[in-house]
Parts: C-alpha cells; structure tokens; sequence
C-alpha cells in the first residue's frame, strides 16, 4: 500500500514525537477542548525530513504527475500517521502542480474534511485560496463552511480566504471576505479565532481603510486569541489606542 511505502522511507516516530504534538496544539489536554486535539499519530519528523521523503523514488513515482495523483491521495486518505499525510501535502502542494491542483480542484475541497491540526489547515489553505483566485464559484462553498458544525471546515472558511494576500494577484475583496469574519467573532473554537485573526490581518493588506473601520465597530467582540494578528500591521499609535479601549472596557 502505498502510504506503507511512506511510512517505510521515514523509518518510525522519533524521540520529539510528543513535543512536536504539544507544538501544534494537537496533544494539550490541560489546554485544549476534545475537538481541538488531531486524532493522528504523531512521530515528530522534521519537514526536511518530510520535504525529502516526498521526493523520495516509490512504486509509482516513474508515472506522470496526472497519473501520480491519485496515489497520493490514497497516502492521506488511508493514513492515519501525521508525518506520512504531511508527506502526501508536500507533494500536493507542491508550486509546480499549481496546473493540477486547479484541474482536480474538486479533490483538493475534498481534502478539508480530514483536517483536524492547524499543520495541515495551514497547508491546505494555501490550496484552497489557490483555488478561490481562480474559480469564484467556489465563494458559496466557503459560505457553507462557514456555518458548519466542523470549526476546522470554520477555520477554513476564513484562512482559506487568502492564507498570505501578499500571493494573491487577485484578492477577494474586503466586503466579501469581512462578513464570514463577523459570524465567527464569538466562535468558541481556538482555532477558529487563531483564524479570526490572521484573516482579519491579511484583509488589512488587501483594504486597510475597510479593515480597520471594521475593526473599531467590532473592537470589543475580538478575542484576545485573535487580536494580535489582527493588529500586527497597524501604526504603533493606532495599536496603543485600540488596546487602551478595550482594556477601559474590561474594567468596566
């Protein structure tokens, strides 16, 4: 099988298994609710490792990319080890398969609904904010997302959007992408808000004015988990005033 091939080349779990665990939120069971903790196995493999072992030669690897697909999409789909699926989004994800990815754009959605780690969400946001740049259509699937009982298909809704604007040559725009922020602000999820944040901040890059005046009207309804992302652009003096706001209102 073919993630048994994978599994092989990376040659077992390593002693940083639980730290890296720890490191992506995956293991805190002091910190963490049950849906925000991966079900995955974990072997604590560096990316190099992981980059080297998905150019790796394997049984299929003499096929053409087009042919190759499918079998890498078996890798994530039947393991159930972190590092192997790592391996298989390594290769997905890879810039030069940017014309595969949008020819099988309908396996790359279908991808979210395994992801339970912000490793992979991240990874996969980068495809999927591909994929949106390219086919508008896809706007009401994230709209979708956004209301799901899933929060890392919530996630999503929101990451997914840009994941780094600075990428995007045609960024959605600021009123399209500011309500599905609004409907998750009170999300319970970590996760989620750990997105709030960093999708509030790329929208900044995109429409700084729309961004920042919707950042005041909804000042107090941002998390403290997600408020230094959403900021991290701003002029000092602008920061320092906003944060004294929202400290007056806590003490009140």
């Amino acid at each position: 099988m073919s993630h048994k091939e994978i599994e092989k080349i990376l040659g077992g779990p390593s002693k940083n298994a639980e730290f890296l665990a720890r490191y992506i939120g995956a293991r805190m069971p002091d910190a963490r609710k049950a849906d925000e903790q991966s079900r995955l196995v974990f072997w604590g493999l560096s990316v190099p490792i992981q980059r080297r072992a998905a150019r790796e030669t394997y049984s299929f690897s003499e096929l053409e990319d087009v042919e190759q697909w499918n079998y890498w999409l078996k890798v994530w789909r039947e393991s159930k080890i972190f590092d192997v699926k790592s391996v298989a989004l390594i290769w997905l994800s890879s810039p030069k398969r940017r014309d595969l990815r949008l020819q099988n754009w309908r396996d790359v959605v279908s991808l979210a609904e395994e992801i339970d780690n912000w490793a992979h969400s991240d990874t996969l946001s980068s495809m999927l904010a591909e994929l949106l740049e390219e086919r508008s259509s896809l706007y009401p699937l994230y709209r979708k997302w956004n209301q799901h009982k899933n929060p890392w298909l919530r996630r999503q809704s929101l990451v997914g959007l840009y994941c780094y604007a600075r990428l995007r040559s045609r960024p959605l725009p600021a009123a399209k992408s500011l309500p599905l922020v609004k409907a998750l602000l009170r999300d319970p999820h970590f996760y989620v808000q750990r997105g709030v944040g960093w999708t509030l901040r790329e929208i900044d890059r995109v429409d700084s004015a729309k961004q920042r005046a919707f950042v005041r009207r909804n000042l107090l309804q941002i998390s403290p988990v997600a408020w230094y992302a959403t900021s991290e652009l701003y002029p000092l003096r602008l920061r320092k005033e906003l944060v004294a706001q929202r400290k007056s209102s806590r003490l009140k």
